[in-house]
């Protein structure tokens, strides 16, 4: 397949991040350009930059003269991120005015209904894609810059933990229609509900089994 654009290595790298929160590359998989140059029938340099990109993501690392591998998350890292989350979200739900709640509340509520939708119908990287974005716009809903890029910066590894972490379809339903209970708690100003359930939604902490 040739890629047909004006930016090859935005292709690139849509494409080859599509096929990691899919799964379809796994942990630790090795990534190699010339291989990725073959098969879009481009040269190395937008390659190369699409891979930088994916680094700066968290979906990779890259080995000087070597090759780009998907990044492997073990149980220490994964709780390590986990327990991060929690204080960022939580910190954020704090420090959400009425005011800024409210500029999303319409885009928050339809990326929770649309999380659910993709599931019921089977599309799981979709459903995942919804989630960061459920929770990146809680996070974007306090204004604060530096907030966001610290977390930003976690995405790609939460998107990598959230495939790792393989739940069960009905499992990982209960866990998306959490997002409706957390819109409702922080709508009503039960903040520390919300931050109740936003470290259970993260650790599944009442999900396991």
């Amino acid at each position: 397949m040739k890629i047909v654009s004006q930016s090859l290595a935005d292709q690139v790298y849509e494409l080859v991040k599509s096929e990691i929160l899919k799964g379809n590359i796994k942990g630790g998989e090795k990534i190699r350009e010339d291989s990725l140059a073959t098969q879009f029938g481009v040269s190395r340099t937008p390659i190369r930059e699409a891979l930088t990109r994916l680094a700066e993501y968290g979906l990779i690392t890259i080995a000087p003269r070597c090759h780009a591998a998907v990044v492997k998350i073990d149980k220490r890292a994964a709780d390590d991120i986990a327990s991060l989350r929690v204080e960022l979200e939580q910190y954020a739900v704090r420090h959400i005015t009425a005011e800024g709640f409210m500029s999303v509340l319409n885009q928050i509520s339809r990326y929770a209904a649309d999380c659910q939708y993709a599931l019921s119908v089977g599309e799981r990287a979709k459903a995942f894609e919804l989630d960061s974005l459920f929770h990146i716009t809680l996070i974007a809903a306090t204004g604060n810059e530096a907030l966001m890029d610290v977390y930003n910066r976690l995405d790609g590894k939460i998107q990598l933990l959230r495939i790792d972490q393989d739940l069960k379809e009905d499992r990982l339903s209960e866990y998306i229609s959490q997002h409706a209970q957390m819109i409702q708690y922080i709508k009503n100003g039960n903040i520390e509900a919300a931050c109740d359930l936003i470290a259970e939604h993260i650790t599944h902490s009442q999900l396991k089994g």
